[in-house]
């Protein structure tokens, strides 16, 4: 079973409440990513996509607290990758905080779980083309085994 720990990335780019939205727009710009985690003392209390940005924006909001979005959901290291994607479907919440001990510790994006799936797909075909080449084997053995051929070459 797929854990969260085993996706979610761990280098996550936080702002905080106070900081201005034109800061959190050049971070963004910058580390090339599409939202950041609103911390306060290493623990999340929001988050902020590019869509809050231009609505602060456009509104003349001028700090990330006056447009993050407080409604996001944390998860722990060991939660289920079904768990996530089941409130991705949901909720189509797209960012999921990592918390252990009240703190940060990753970040678990839709981005993330698109690669996990495609991780998870291509490993399940391996497995099923390794399973039919043993099948295949053992069935070119058994047949080799119990054909004439085999009487006539090794004379049995």
């Amino acid at each position: 079973m797929i854990k969260v720990r085993n996706i979610m990335s761990r280098n996550v780019i936080t702002v905080a409440p106070s900081s201005s939205i034109k800061d959190a727009a050049v971070l963004m710009a910058t580390k090339s990513v599409s939202g950041l985690v609103v911390v306060e003392k290493n623990t999340p209390v929001a988050v902020i996509s590019e869509n809050d940005i231009i609505k602060g924006i456009v509104s003349k909001k001028i700090k990330v607290r006056d447009v993050m979005s407080s409604e996001f959901n944390v998860i722990s290291p060991l939660t289920r990758f079904s768990e996530i994607t089941k409130t991705l479907r949901e909720r189509k919440i797209k960012k999921f905080p990592v918390i252990e001990d009240d703190k940060l510790i990753g970040l678990v994006t839709e981005t993330d779980i698109v690669e996990a799936t495609r991780d998870f797909t291509r490993f399940h075909e391996i497995v099923q083309e390794a399973i039919l080449a043993i099948f295949g084997l053992a069935t070119a053995f058994f047949l080799f085994y119990f054909s004439p051929l085999r009487a006539s070459i090794f004379g049995s």
